[in-house]
């Protein structure tokens, strides 16, 4: 749709669309500011997804798991210790990330749909986890009250500046995936997901590169679980339920698998829709679902791909459909089963 405009002026158009984010806070009111904070922390989320399902190529339903990670272990230690909050930062993202390169191990032996099942069932696990531990968690409750972060003498107690602070990480972590994505790591993870055979054949490590993503995928969603308590200066364990894995793969899927720009695209739709559609509360399921669906079926590569922005080569897009294909190893011929 924007493919006809030329690259330099879609760089002025972006530059002018990351100014008027900073400067967001002065022109419009605090509950606008809310949802656009909301909307860059589950950019951030979603671009951990990214990394494991849209490069990789491994569908996870268990994501919300390590989002929660992240939330909790910065919720206790902001609560209970007086460590700064780029300790705090750093220890929930490694917390998280070491939680994600357990799970990963499970992709060492399965893919595709069993491991989609053994994703769900890790996030179903902790979600229980979350509401039966009472002195860890605080059970169905929560952890509230839980006091404004402070970034090197730069106070988080105001909405505004949370939001500025969480526009910046999401930079941040977009510029890193960006970064990702065209190293040779990245192309390596393309690579796996089109083909593990040929992956191999490569000379490729499948398994210890699939773990590796889990683990950076989920070290990135842990980050935006401190971003999210950051926000909000409570968690529970409602937030992070299998629906919240379940709408970030959406996210994923709807901004467009393998793109930097994708987690952004889909989580203004996703998240905006559903802040905004709250006065058709009886149809906002029944219009979203249908927005879904449209989306895929009309563009797999997303909203980057009916937008014509970022990536332009097809090889970036995939069907989302084809990730639920059982991957079925060819049949020797007769000559090889002789030999």
């Amino acid at each position: 749709m924007l493919s006809f405009i030329p690259n330099s002026v879609q760089r002025l158009v972006l530059l002018a669309l990351v100014v008027l984010a900073f400067i967001l806070p002065n022109l419009v009111q605090p509950y606008t500011i809310r949802v656009a904070a909301t909307i860059l922390v589950f950019t951030v989320f979603a671009t951990g997804l990214n990394l494991i399902l849209g490069f990789t190529g491994l569908l996870s339903f268990g994501h919300a798991a390590l989002f929660g990670t992240g939330a909790y272990i910065s919720a206790r230690l902001m609560l209970d210790t007086g460590l700064p909050l780029v300790l705090v930062m750093l220890i929930a993202t490694v917390g998280a990330g070491v939680f994600g390169l357990l799970i990963g191990l499970t992709s060492w032996r399965v893919g595709g749909d069993y491991l989609a099942l053994i994703t769900l069932g890790v996030g179903q696990i902790f979600y229980l986890f979350l509401n039966n531990s009472n002195d860890l968690t605080g059970g169905a409750t929560g952890l509230p009250g839980i006091p404004a972060g402070n970034f090197f003498g730069w106070d988080l107690s105001s909405i505004q500046n949370v939001y500025l602070f969480v526009l910046i990480v999401a930079i941040v972590v977009t510029l890193l995936a960006r970064v990702i994505g065209r190293s040779y790591f990245g192309r390596s993870l393309l690579a796996i997901r089109e083909d593990e055979v040929i992956a191999r054949a490569h000379g490729i490590n499948v398994p210890l590169t699939k773990v590796i993503s889990f683990g950076v995928g989920s070290a990135i969603a842990g980050l935006a679980g401190v971003l999210q308590v950051l926000l909000l200066g409570f968690v529970g364990p409602a937030t992070f339920n299998v629906d919240q894995s379940i709408l970030v793969v959406e996210i994923v899927l709807i901004g467009g698998m393998a793109t930097t720009a994708g987690p952004l695209l889909g989580s203004a739709l996703v998240i905006g829709s559903t802040e905004y559609l709250r006065a058709l509360q009886d149809y906002r399921s029944m219009i979203f679902g249908a927005l879904i669906v449209l989306v895929l079926l009309w563009k797999p590569g997303g909203l980057v791909q009916i937008l014509g922005i970022g990536e332009k080569s097809t090889a970036a897009y995939k069907s989302p459909f084809s990730l639920f294909k059982r991957s079925v190893p060819p049949v020797p011929t007769e000559s090889e089963a002789r030999s």
